[in-house]
């Protein structure tokens, strides 16, 4: 396995990334990953987060015999750019770049996106827009409209913390107590973001990216898998509770695209296993573990049928 740094043009910005290749003679099948939301580098990774979900996926591609490139979103990592201030919109055309940067390197090889949570939405929008596209990969697809999920997780969030043992359960439903529920601050901060042009406000001493979200919940992500007909890979996670594993059987019955799909047991929304209760809070807990087997054997198994 090789791998080197990359630079992806992108309007006026710059995006940092690497390109990983097996060390058998070329050329090879390439798949460009697309990251989901939250100010993530080309790993997936941001501050005491790491998920290291690209890196992983990209080692073991090479190993199967495949490339791959993933790289930093912008403003984040070593790419150029401002994170809060992004749209939706801008996080598409960066995937459409990347894209376009890739046909130019490696002209006459079939290019694949792997899209994971709110990349399962960009990669499609971008895969619109380039025809020429192999297929997709999506990890923790969704079909439900954003302002449904973001409802939907507040209220796991909520039952999270009933559930939580100990001085924890206590303070965290003592600040729901004087602060309101977790889903009576989802709705006051969509009821904000409506109200409101601005690119970006604070949420209590953190600068959110209203632009962002305000755009993502315009969109209406089941028009785009109807007008999606690009071979397809769905693997959900029976366990993931911020994208409903019954998405994935939707998306594709949806789609007039040659569709193949899983909901795997156990699988959470961080692509590992869980025995316990479905759970968002769960998810610091789980990324010491690593990444599901499974996925990468799918992903790999896919990637080789085409």
């Amino acid at each position: 396995m090789t791998e080197h740094p990359i630079e992806i043009p992108s309007g006026p910005h710059r995006l940092a990334g690497t390109y990983c290749s097996p060390d058998t003679p070329g050329p090879h099948p390439i798949v460009l990953m697309i990251h989901g939301s939250g100010p993530l580098d080309r790993d997936e990774n941001f501050g005491g987060q790491q998920l290291n979900v690209f890196n992983t996926i990209a080692h073991h591609l090479a190993d199967a015999g495949f490339a791959s490139l993933r790289y930093d979103k912008r403003g984040c990592g070593a790419s150029t750019g401002d994170y809060h201030t992004t749209g939706f919109h801008e996080l598409v055309s960066d995937a459409v770049n990347a894209v376009t940067w890739t046909r130019q390197s490696h002209p006459d090889t079939p290019l694949y996106l792997l899209g994971h949570s709110e990349g399962c939405l960009i990669g499609p929008l971008a895969a619109l827009q380039r025809p020429d596209l192999a297929g997709l990969i999506l990890l923790c697809p969704f079909v439900e409209r954003i302002e449904s999920v973001l409802t939907r997780q507040a209220a796991q969030i909520e039952s999270d913390f009933a559930r939580l043992p100990g001085m924890s359960g206590v303070i965290n439903r003592l600040i729901g107590r004087v602060l309101g529920s977790p889903t009576v601050q989802q709705r006051k901060l969509i009821a904000r973001l409506r109200s409101t042009t601005l690119d970006t406000f604070r949420v209590g001493l953190q600068r959110f990216p209203a632009k962002w979200l305000r755009e993502l919940l315009d969109v209406d992500p089941e028009q785009i898998f109807r007008k999606l007909d690009r071979p397809m890979l769905l693997i959900g996670g029976a366990k993931d509770a911020q994208c409903n594993p019954q998405d994935v059987a939707r998306i594709a019955a949806l789609s007039p695209a040659d569709v193949e799909s899983h909901v795997l047991e156990n699988l959470t929304h961080v692509l590992r296993c869980d025995n316990e209760p479905a759970s968002i809070i769960s998810s610091g807990r789980l990324l010491t573990e690593p990444l599901e087997p499974q996925v990468l054997e799918l992903i790999a198994a896919w990637l080789r049928g085409r």
